[in-house]
């Protein structure tokens, strides 16, 4: 009775664990949806309102949802304290601060990175140059993480049920 309740338990863990799998790359991909939105609404704000980019960041965290809005929120806090510190070194801590556990990968996290590098102090125009280049860049991602998730969502669930029972197998 014992050995059912075990193996019983064994391989819903291994599903359980499949699932997660599956489930995490679900997330990731909504997060680089999420973060086109953001920036495309970011993109929107400094052409059409010709706002400066701290109140921009303000502005659009108003609009978008968790973990960018509190991530621009807290880099227009950072950028109106005048601590002396770069646009990008602002930039750079945020994202590790704010975005470094939900779901995007390293990749992903350098990406949002580098797009700092260029926003701090170039002009207007090159700003909006910026994020048509990063827009880009998240469709590209976008549609691999589509393809990623089609092919591999199915594979995370069934490996997650067989390594259970492998497991159970090896252990009985």
């Amino acid at each position: 009775m014992l050995k059912i309740l075990g193996s019983t338990l064994i391989i819903l863990s291994g599903t359980c664990m499949g699932i997660k799998a599956s489930d995490n790359l679900f997330l990731q991909n909504e997060g680089l949806k999420k973060l086109k939105k953001m920036i495309i609404i970011l993109r929107g704000e400094i052409k059409y309102n010709h706002t400066y980019i701290s109140q921009a960041f303000e502005n659009v965290s108003e609009k978008i949802s968790q973990p960018y809005n509190s991530f621009l929120l807290h880099v227009s806090e950072k950028l109106n304290e005048n601590s002396g510190k770069s646009f990008n070194m602002i930039w750079k801590e945020s994202v590790r601060e704010k975005l470094e556990n939900h779901f995007l990968d390293e990749k992903h996290l350098k990406k949002i990175e580098d797009l700092g590098e260029t926003l701090g102090f170039l002009d207007k125009e090159m700003q909006l140059a910026a994020f048509d280049l990063f827009t880009e860049q998240l469709d590209m991602d976008i549609e691999e993480n589509n393809q990623k998730l089609k092919d591999n969502s199915r594979l995370y669930k069934y490996l997650g049920i067989m390594g259970g029972i492998l497991v159970v197998l090896i252990i009985v």
